[in-house]
């Protein structure tokens, strides 16, 4: 999977440099994309006699690189990413003792299939589904001691998945994708106290330009 993501990451590299360049490809589209990402993080604290679980509200920022390929005559397209996601939590009380926040950093590649409605030239609606290959992952604690297992956890290279809809206006396109996972047994766990999931679902609201 690794290997098959690093080689999309690339393809994308090297097809948009080309866009650049001015160099066409028939029913082949680059473009660029950022956008706002939300998700409930759950901590379940063992520790505590009467275990709990909270959820935190985390926010961060989307923005990458699209290389979308349209079949001719076929209302069906491939759309491939390479996307750096950042995301933090406050305030959230690891240890159900001392509050501290969590930084996180993800380039992840998603490669979906979707249906297109209407016209390229004007308006048209989609919807797309897909895997995401979560490639590097890196996460920051504050006033955590002995986090390398936990920050290891976040390093975990994982495939999730992705389904949204969308509407491209003219070379402007909009999208809201809800971001979810085919196991939820990415568990970290901190010491006897308590577990943080390593890879929550979110949604992420995004506007790009086709070029």
């Amino acid at each position: 999977m690794k290997k098959i993501a690093l080689a999309v990451a690339a393809l994308l590299i090297s097809v948009s440099a080309m866009a650049g360049n001015n160099y066409k490809l028939p029913f082949v589209s680059f473009g660029i994309k950022a956008g706002y990402t939300t998700n409930q993080q759950k901590i379940d604290y063992k520790a505590l006699l009467n275990a709990e679980t909270i959820k935190k509200n985390a926010s961060g920022f989307n923005a990458g690189i699209v290389a979308r390929v349209d079949f001719p005559l076929l209302p069906i397209y491939v759309q491939g990413e390479l996307l750096y996601d950042w995301g933090k939590y406050k305030d959230v009380s690891l240890t159900g003792l001392n509050p501290t926040s969590v930084t996180t950093n993800n380039f992840s590649v998603p490669v979906l299939v979707g249906v297109g409605i209407g016209s390229s030239n004007f308006v048209k609606v989609r919807a797309n589904v897909g895997p995401v290959f979560n490639l590097v992952s890196t996460a920051n604690f504050s006033n955590v001691e002995n986090v390398a297992d936990l920050e290891n956890m976040f390093r975990k290279q994982t495939v999730t998945w992705t389904a949204g809809i969308g509407v491209d206006l003219f070379n402007i396109m909009v999208d809201i994708r809800y971001n979810g996972v085919f196991s939820k047994k990415d568990i970290a766990n901190i010491g006897d106290l308590a577990s943080i999931n390593t890879r929550p679902t979110s949604w992420t609201f995004t506007i790009g330009y086709l070029f």
